[in-house]
């Protein structure tokens, strides 16, 4: 059996992103594949892209690590304020070295049974896979029977449904339908998941039985929030951890 492992969003959070390697570690998974968001909003963006590049492991391209990489863009001039001190911070950590790596990350990848993107297939790569108006649009430009994705921080299972709205469901332990043109799966957040749990978030996919399962692991919140205001980012940042928002 082959086992794949994903995980997503980290945004920075050492302490989870840990937890979750070593749950995945746990469970046997023969590659882990990362969906973007390595950095922004946390406090240790230098030592997550140290942990999944010392594993080499295969990463997308998410929004907050391409802002990252946008050292003199003026789409940094649109991004809200937390975020923009979040990104100029995050910046000053990151040596060039891993400015370049995170750079040159695709925008999707793809495997013999599935692809991976960070938000979505189309024109419009960031919009969240998260309702029907969404993922309609994504379904139009998804060329794949299955995908995963992250991006909107909960897990969450989408399943095409041709001129019927696309059926949206919380993530369980369970098969991918067999009988769906295609399918989306949202793998959660390891580093600040938003479905009113705070612990991280990560899944395994069996490939020959096409299983899915959803692991929430704890991990030291508390450690996470003191080192957020140690480096002086928005309260909110560290506040949101542990109410899973």
């Amino acid at each position: 059996m082959t086992k794949v492992g994903f995980l997503s969003d980290i945004h920075a959070n050492y302490a989870a992103l840990q937890a979750v390697l070593g749950k995945l570690d746990d469970e046997g998974c023969d590659v882990i594949i990362c969906l973007g968001d390595i950095v922004g909003y946390g406090p240790s963006p230098a030592e997550c892209l140290g942990a999944l590049r010392q594993r080499d492991c295969p990463c997308v391209l998410g929004n907050h690590d391409q802002y990252a990489t946008m050292l003199l863009n003026s789409r940094m001039e649109k991004l809200r304020d937390d975020v923009k001190i979040s990104i100029e911070w995050t910046q000053t950590q990151l040596a060039m070295d891993d400015l370049k790596w995170l750079s040159q990350r695709p925008m999707r990848m793809a495997a013999e049974d599935f692809s991976v993107v960070h938000g979505a297939f189309g024109p419009r790569p960031w919009i969240y896979c998260a309702n029907e108006k969404a993922l309609i649009q994504n379904f139009a430009h998804q060329d794949v029977p299955l995908a995963f994705c992250g991006h909107s921080h909960v897990p969450l299972i989408a399943v095409d449904r041709g001129e019927m709205a696309p059926r949206i469901d919380y993530l369980q332990n369970q098969a991918v339908p067999s009988d769906a043109p295609k399918v989306m799966i949202n793998v959660g957040s390891v580093g600040q998941p938003r479905d009113r749990d705070p612990r991280a978030a990560c899944i395994t996919y069996v490939l020959e039985t096409r299983a899915l399962q959803l692991f929430r692991v704890p991990y030291d919140i508390a450690e996470t929030q003191a080192r957020i205001r140690a480096a002086g980012l928005p309260e909110a940042f560290a506040a949101r951890l542990e109410q899973g928002r």
